[in-house]
């Protein structure tokens, strides 16, 4: 990144958190959707990528004029959660987070740790995404989370989110080269957070999403099926001045003998949960990745390969 534009972030970066943390919660959330309102007038390439991923979706059962107003609603979620996400370091504080966090279904992410295969928790960037990786260790003493991510373009703003992230105990594995850590956090017993709900270009597995195949992340699946962890999904969504936290109860899985059909499989069942929690909540999901960006092969090259 150009040294004078990774500058230039970095000073927006604490401008911006200086209004973040000094803003009430109401005022935080108008600021927000004031930024949202503003960002999908002025972002045009997102907003088209966006209207394009919802008639992908939903084709024709959603009319145009609904679709604009959800991908408007979207960026003004979108900005609430980047605010949030600058104001993160409140959630250090046990007071205000017994005000403004619930936990739903915290009893799943024992059991599953008490199998002593380690834990596979799954999410995409639905809801709030980022509080689950910072108030993990709050919750969960004993149970050492790990998120996986990639790195920021901007490396003077990477340690700043690394900082943040690691609040209550957690810490990030970079995606390159990330197998080696991640097999051996599991096998001490540990907990694994990863998002697998962007386009994985060639290195994906194609499953259905919103009735559509999309290349997914194969990673969650191999590393359930290699070490035998239980998958647990994970959701985070707001819920006025509240943001609830659920977890769910684990994907049960029988494996063949065929696992590369075991990886899809797997895969697949996992996506479908995530695409029923947007289905639910649609404004929640980022509509403005491409996530269908990536075509699978033709028939006859998957059958040559």
């Amino acid at each position: 990144m150009n040294p004078i534009r990774a500058r230039v972030e970095i000073a927006a970066y604490w401008s911006a958190v200086a209004v973040a943390r000094t803003l009430p919660a109401g005022a935080l959330r108008v600021f927000g959707n004031i930024l949202g309102s503003a960002m999908y007038r002025l972002d045009g390439r997102h907003r088209r990528i966006a209207l394009d991923n919802l008639n992908q979706a939903f084709g024709e059962t959603l009319p145009e004029t609904e679709a604009r107003d959800l991908v408007k609603a979207c960026w003004r979620h979108f900005s609430n959660v980047t605010l949030g996400i600058l104001a993160l370091e409140k959630f250090g504080n046990e007071a205000f987070r017994r005000r403004h966090i619930v936990v739903e279904g915290a009893e799943h992410v024992r059991e599953a740790h008490a199998r002593g295969k380690g834990v596979l928790l799954f999410s995409g960037h639905f809801g709030h995404w980022e509080l689950l990786a910072l108030t993990h260790g709050f919750h969960f003493d004993g149970i050492p989370l790990s998120v996986v991510a990639r790195p920021l373009d901007n490396p003077l703003l990477e340690p700043l989110l690394s900082r943040i992230r690691g609040l209550s105990g957690s810490s990030v594995i970079y995606k390159r080269n990330a197998a080696r850590e991640m097999m051996r956090e599991l096998r001490q017993g540990n907990a694994i957070g990863i998002l697998i709900d962007q386009d994985a270009r060639g290195d994906g597995v194609f499953v259905p999403f919103f009735g559509r195949p999309a290349s997914t992340t194969p990673s969650l699946a191999l590393l359930a099926i290699r070490t035998g962890a239980a998958v647990v999904p994970m959701a985070c969504e707001p819920d006025g001045d509240r943001y609830r936290i659920r977890y769910e109860a684990p994907v049960e899985f029988e494996r063949s003998e065929d696992r590369k059909e075991d990886v899809v499989r797997l895969t697949a069942r996992c996506t479908a949960i995530l695409e029923g929690w947007i289905r639910r909540q649609p404004s929640h999901w980022l509509w403005m990745h491409r996530r269908w960006k990536t075509e699978p092969p033709a028939k006859g090259a998957e059958e040559n390969s």
